[in-house]
């Protein structure tokens, strides 16, 4: 009982002296100071147990509710009633709400120490996190960032979780350290998005990501997978120097603009199928070190593989190249390196305006369904190292660097340089005779073959009038004019029969004749006319002549040892010799065209 009297009396004492003290305290502060702190008491802190709070859902589960107290904003400014950290607020971008919304970021921070912090739905003012280092589990999951967001060189040491966030302004992880997973699924990033120099420790994971401004990966590292499916890029996308280390994953991935991955290294797979290129897609010098997988991809630009390496399997099905410029390259694999060339496979595919110089293509898979450019006439197919337009080319004003030097390279002393477009002809000569497709093998010969004619001299006195001659009246533009170099054994049949006629008919002019055997008369036109005689029957008379001599042309051709007429005079003997020459010729080119068809 004494005890209880004691407390009794120390409470009445207190209780005056709080009374007595109260009128002091309300006498000192002014208006101005209650309003400054109003803040602190109305926004951040957690409710009471009896007061209704902020009714966000926080982490995973449905259970657990944000239950800050309720922050007081404009009309209109929130769809419900929330607390300041998940209110839209704009006096939070500077003044004491500003203060209090970080005061409260760093208390939520702090008290998480290794676990989970809970920014979950925030809506975040002007944040500069620049060099922070992070030990908790961050995660911003659906939260808002409405102004410039600075994560530059940041760490997160354990997992930071970004998913359906959305950054309405700038967003810079220059040189951020991911050290656990990376989590930005279904995020949107409104304006430039900066991740050059990051580093992603574990999965990163951008699927169905969308990037609305231009947005770049440079020398960024993904140290475990890297998962973009499904992700839009609306603007140009830079990917270069990046190195994945483990799978990267494109999958249905969609770039509207240019998408530039020059020098990235890919050391898993490349998964890119089925992803879309609008603009220009930019692999110069990528190397990829396991399969690359293009599978239903989709390039509306111009594709560069120049300079890249392969060093394992790619895949090339169903691959649509469809560039939206007529006469622009639809695939560059110039230089390209494949390690692994029966490996490397290209079904259903239209290589029509594919670029294959100073790449080895002499073991590379085309299935039969691959489509290559048709050559006027329906003269073999026709690569377009052959049919580009060098000259409207190099003045298109988009060209970038790389390929003002693809182009260049194609023209030497003057013109397009012929010997590497044949070589390339050459190269799939043998790839298809390899596969004993020699049909398709011949399409090819016929354009190898056609560079060499068209190559001619290169320097010397009269270059112009010998490359003239060149094309026109060498061996190799007779070979073209006689059996399109050994494809057609159809043309040399023509040739013979016309050579046939052509020598019947010249055997029996004057000066030449035609000699029966034992009979040292000669006949020729002149000889047999008799001018006592009606026209008809000289005309029929000189229609044996013909006769004869088209037998004599056959017997010649034929090299008949007692044929029933010689020639009669010297010239006669020169035009046999030349005939026999060219009939032989003609017969060995059809013989040739023969075999090429159907050799097995």
């Amino acid at each position: 009982m004494v005890y209880s009297r004691i407390m009794a009396d120390e409470q009445e004492i207190t209780s005056d002296e709080s009374a007595a003290a109260e009128p002091e305290i309300e006498a000192d502060e002014s208006p101005e100071q209650e309003a400054e702190k109003e803040p602190d008491e109305s926004a951040a802190a957690e409710g009471d147990g009896d007061e209704a709070g902020c009714p966000v859902r926080m982490g995973d589960s449905d259970d657990l509710m944000c239950g800050r107290k309720l922050h007081v904003a404009p009309d209109g400014t929130d769809e419900e009633p929330v607390c300041l950290m998940h209110s839209k607020d704009p006096d939070k971008q500077s003044g004491p709400l500003f203060d209090t919304f970080w005061s409260e970021f760093e208390r939520i921070l702090e008290a998480a120490e290794e676990n989970e912090a809970h920014f979950e739905g925030f809506v975040f003012p002007q944040i500069d996190l620049r060099g922070r280092k992070f030990q908790a589990i961050c995660r911003f999951d659906h939260a808002t960032f409405t102004q410039d967001t600075d994560f530059c060189e940041v760490t997160f040491s354990r997992d930071a979780i970004f998913s359906e966030a959305d950054f309405t302004q700038g967003a810079s992880f220059y040189s951020a350290t991911f050290t656990q997973d990376a989590d930005f699924r279904l995020a949107i990033f409104e304006q430039v998005t900066d991740f050059s120099d990051a580093t992603f420790t574990k999965d990163a994971d951008f699927r169905l990501a969308i990037f609305k401004q231009g947005t770049s990966f440079n020398d960024a590292t993904f140290t475990k997978k890297a998962d973009f499916s499904e992700a839009i890029f609306k603007q140009n996308t830079y990917f270069c120097e990046a190195t994945f280390t483990q799978d990267a994953t494109f999958w249905e991935a969609t770039f509207t603009q240019d998408a530039n991955f020059s020098l990235a290294a890919f050391t898993q797979e490349a998964y890119l199928s089925r992803a879309t290129f609008t603009q220009d897609a930019d692999f110069d010098r990528a190397t990829f070190m396991q399969a690359a997988r293009f599978v239903e991809t989709e390039f509306h630009g111009t594709a560069n593989w120049m300079r890249s390496r392969f060093l394992d399997q790619a895949e090339f099905r169903s691959t649509k190249f469809e560039p939206l410029v007529e006469g622009e390259a639809s695939a560059v694999f110039a230089f390209a390196r494949f390690s692994k060339p029966s490996e490397i496979v290209f079904d259903d595919v239209d290589l029509s305006r594919a670029l294959f110089r100073n790449c080895d293509v002499s073991q590379v898979w085309f299935t039969s369904s691959v489509q290559w450019g048709k050559r006027e006439g329906n003269r073999g197919f026709a690569v377009f190292e052959e049919k580009i337009p060098l000259e409207q080319e190099i003045l298109e004003p988009k060209i970038v660097a790389h390929e003002l030097m693809f182009l260049e390279g194609l023209q030497r002393n003057g013109q397009r340089d012929y010997r590497a477009v044949a070589q390339i002809y050459q190269q799939l000569k043998k790839n298809y005779d390899s596969r004993l497709d020699y049909w398709t093998a011949n399409e090819f010969h016929y354009g190898e073959m056609e560079m060499k004619r068209l190559a001619g001299p290169t320097d010397g006195p009269l270059l112009g009038l010998r490359r003239w001659l060149h094309r026109r009246l060498s061996l190799i533009a007779l070979y073209r004019w006689a059996s399109d170099y050994g494809n057609s054994y159809g043309k040399p049949m023509v040739w013979l029969l016309g050579i046939l006629i052509l020598f019947a008919a010249l055997l029996s002019l004057p000066g030449v004749g035609l000699k029966r055997q034992g009979v040292k008369q000669a006949e020729t036109y002149a000889s047999v006319w008799d001018v006592q005689k009606s026209y008809g029957e000289n005309l029929w008379t000189e229609a044996r002549l013909a006769g004869k001599g088209a037998i004599t042309s056959v017997d010649t051709a034929t090299f008949q040892k007692s044929a029933e007429y010689a020639p009669a005079y010297p010239w006669g003997r020169v035009l046999a010799i030349f005939e026999t020459l060219l009939t032989s010729s003609l017969f060995a080119l059809f013989l040739l065209a023969i075999r090429r068809q159907f050799r097995r």
